[in-house]
């Protein structure tokens, strides 16, 4: 049988040279092109707390041969984390380091590298627990409004039986931030990155796609500002070239990627051709790559949760934004290994970042590295893991009972060092310590050096 350009036959192992091969991104280099997608996973706890669970939940994946985890939206400052999706980890306060230094540990463990995916905000599209607090946003009384015959397959099912699912079609009413709250957003997610690179991220991915608080400064549809930050293109760009300028500056020594959407697919909506140029300006201002989501957010999120033809359009849209970039490219949703190996071959893409197909089948990558393409098992896209989450809980999946159940499989934890030699990561942060068989003066650590660079103000483009 021949697929994608692979000759294949029953039990013969398919080794994929594209998907397997290894690639640089800033000072790292990743193991293979296969990344955790971020997903808002909802495992962490009420106060953004790293649990037991969303620990073992991340050491699954590295453990299952991803090159790179990245976590679901850390939220990464004090007003942000008022408004979530359910459940997000918080990174802006020094005790929210120990959880993330347990959980950085045990990505290491296991052999990837770790990526905080930071958000400053969901904007109009998040949820307070006080239902009378306004959303701060570009704009003020602009709330979400979503159909549910423009919802991703399955989710109008949970959204008629359960009154939680059904708050995500409307958002909460909106307040327009202040240029002073908006300089004072990006200082203090400056310094909560400090505090992810401090707790053991290689990475830091910026959260700006489908329609959350840096896309809503993007976006016409959602930006109706008169003044720096709206009206013309430069000006909506601005938060977020400025928080990228500000970041690669505050953190030096790691890798900083960005996540935005291709384009928006509505009339007036954020183009393709725009999103190349916001793009280009966010590598002159040293991303280390560029990460495609699609679509503008809740109102349709058929783009924003990848169904099959989503999968087949994002890399059509990333080999656009590969002719116009120099550093790589990830895109989400393409869960077939042969496909994403021949799409990578043909230049449409450089990462696949998987996200539902690595909740059914964490072993996903250790399988490709192995050309064991027919025991993958493929994820149906039934959605019943966000089905869940919408409903507040965590996530399952009919086709693997060990999802939300990892924290009790003892082959996802560290242990004692006696048992579990350590793996040294060529790179790694947080180098771990050694076997105790020998001194620790003995022995020689390849720890890469972080010096920060104190983060006082908004940075040179106010």
């Amino acid at each position: 049988m021949k697929k994608g350009g692979v000759e294949k036959s029953e039990g013969e192992k398919v080794m994929l040279e594209n998907l397997t091969a290894p690639l640089k991104i800033g000072p790292f280099e990743l193991k293979n092109r296969m990344v955790l997608a971020p997903m808002n996973e909802t495992m962490s706890g009420q106060n953004g707390e790293a649990t037991e669970q969303a620990i073992a939940y991340y050491a699954a994946r590295a453990k299952g041969g991803c090159a790179m985890v990245t976590t679901g939206a850390i939220m990464g400052t004090r007003m942000g984390s008022q408004f979530v999706w359910g459940r997000n980890l918080h990174c802006f306060h020094p005790g929210h380091l120990q959880g993330l230094g347990m959980l950085t540990k045990h990505i290491h463990h296991f052999g990837a590298l770790a990526c905080a995916q930071m958000s400053m905000g969901f904007g109009r599209q998040g949820h307070s627990y006080d239902e009378t607090l306004l959303a701060p946003a570009p704009t003020a009384g602009l709330p979400y409004e979503a159909a549910l015959d423009t919802q991703t397959k399955g989710l109008e099912v949970i959204m008629a039986k359960n009154e939680r699912a059904r708050e995500f079609l409307t958002g909460q009413m909106t307040r327009e931030m202040s240029i002073s709250e908006i300089h004072s957003e990006q200082k203090e997610f400056a310094r909560s990155c400090q505090f992810a690179v401090t707790a053991g991220f290689d990475m830091i991915e910026i959260h700006a796609p489908h329609g959350y608080l840096e896309h809503e400064f993007l976006s016409a549809l959602t930006n109706k500002r008169t003044d720096m930050y709206g009206g013309e293109w430069r000006n909506r760009k601005r938060l977020l070239n400025d928080t990228m300028e500000q970041l690669r500056y505050a953190c030096p020594g790691v890798a900083v990627g960005v996540r935005i959407s291709a384009e928006e697919h509505v009339e007036g909506g954020l183009t393709r051709e725009e999103m190349i140029d916001v793009a280009k300006d966010l590598e002159a201002r040293g991303a280390d790559y560029i990460s495609l989501s699609d679509g503008g957010g809740y109102e349709e999120t058929s783009h924003l949760v990848g169904t099959v033809e989503a999968a087949e359009h994002i890399p059509g849209a990333g080999a656009n934004f590969k002719k116009a970039l120099k550093i790589p490219v990830f895109i989400a949703s393409q869960h077939d290994p042969i496909k994403a190996d021949a799409d990578i071959g043909a230049g449409k893409f450089d990462v696949s970042a998987l996200g539902r197909q690595l909740f059914i089948d964490p072993e996903y990558p250790n399988k490709v590295m192995e050309g064991r393409i027919g025991d993958i098992n493929r994820c149906r896209r039934c959605n019943m893991c966000l089905m869940r989450c919408l409903s507040g809980i965590t996530p399952e999946c009919p086709n693997n009972p060990w999802l939300g159940r990892e924290y009790a499989m003892d082959e996802y934890k560290i242990g004692p060092r006696q048992k579990h030699e350590p793996i040294l990561m060529k790179g790694a942060t947080n180098a771990p310590m050694p076997a105790l068989d020998r001194p620790w003066w003995k022995k020689e650590i390849p720890v890469r050096e972080v010096h920060f660079r104190t983060f006082r103000g908004p940075g040179p483009r106010q």
